[in-house]
């Protein structure tokens, strides 16, 4: 899933409230209460932005993905087709990141954690 990230007060919500939902030790997912698409996710590391899901925009091809993350719990059959850069977890340049909640990260493949 692809995400982009924003600052928090640059992100509007122009019809309805988003349900979320801890997801983890480290973040909390947002999604539609109606039909339960995946809106937006927050990390306690980063708490002055906020990634949404890119497929979520009206015209989604205008933001194009600069890396890939968590490519350690990608599906074993699938493999981008892009130069970017790939890293198995976190980047290591990755904002607010600690050891301790890098290590509240489950390696577990879940929708937050595949980009």
């Amino acid at each position: 899933m692809a995400f982009a990230t924003v600052p928090r007060d640059d992100l509007v919500v122009i019809q309805g409230t988003p349900a979320t939902r801890a997801s983890s030790e480290i973040g909390e997912r947002w999604f539609c209460p109606d039909c339960g698409t995946p809106l937006a996710m927050s990390v306690a590391h980063q708490p002055d932005t906020i990634d949404f899901t890119i497929a979520t925009l009206d015209e989604p091809e205008d933001v194009a993905p600069g890396f890939h993350i968590w490519t350690r719990s990608r599906i074993a059959w699938f493999e981008t087709a892009d130069r970017l850069d790939r890293h198995e977890r976190f980047r290591p340049d990755t904002v607010g990141l600690t050891e301790a909640n890098a290590a509240g990260a489950s390696d577990r493949p879940t929708q937050e954690h595949v980009t």
